[in-house]
């Protein structure tokens, strides 16, 4: 019992880490359509959904199952999750630069890697409140 509910508060956490995720990148697009120039700012946009929308879908398959129902599956969606992440992230960025032109791929790169970082603060974050 205490597993799941575990498994529940770690769902919760990857979805509100994903939510802050893709807030800064609409609010970061947005605020560069604003002040410097659209392509830009859908390159920034671009570049925060290559990240997110592929880790939503990761975050889905991680916790389809919990080790405690049954480890192998668990094991085994979190390998799928993964495999469909990077195959989403490749296809996406592929995407990007066969149709999106003119595109700012610095901005593409550069939000995905903030994105990156965001995600690793999310998390560093999450596991010293759980020390406590």
């Amino acid at each position: 019992m205490h597993e799941q509910k575990d498994n529940i508060r770690n769902k919760l956490a990857a979805y509100k880490i994903l939510a802050v995720e893709a807030s800064i990148t609409i609010v970061l697009a947005f605020l560069l359509l604003m002040s410097v120039d659209a392509v830009i700012a859908y390159s920034v946009a671009l570049g925060g959904l290559a990240f997110v929308i592929p880790n939503t879908f990761f975050a889905r398959y991680v916790f389809r199952y919990s080790a405690a129902e049954s480890l192998g599956l668990a094991i085994r969606w979190f390998y799928i999750g993964e495999a469909v992440k990077i195959i989403m992230t490749v296809l996406i960025f592929a995407a990007c630069f066969i149709w999106v032109k003119p595109l700012n791929v610095i901005a593409l790169f550069a939000t995905f890697m903030i994105m990156m970082f965001v995600n690793a603060i999310g998390l560093a974050l999450l596991k010293t409140k759980q020390i406590k």
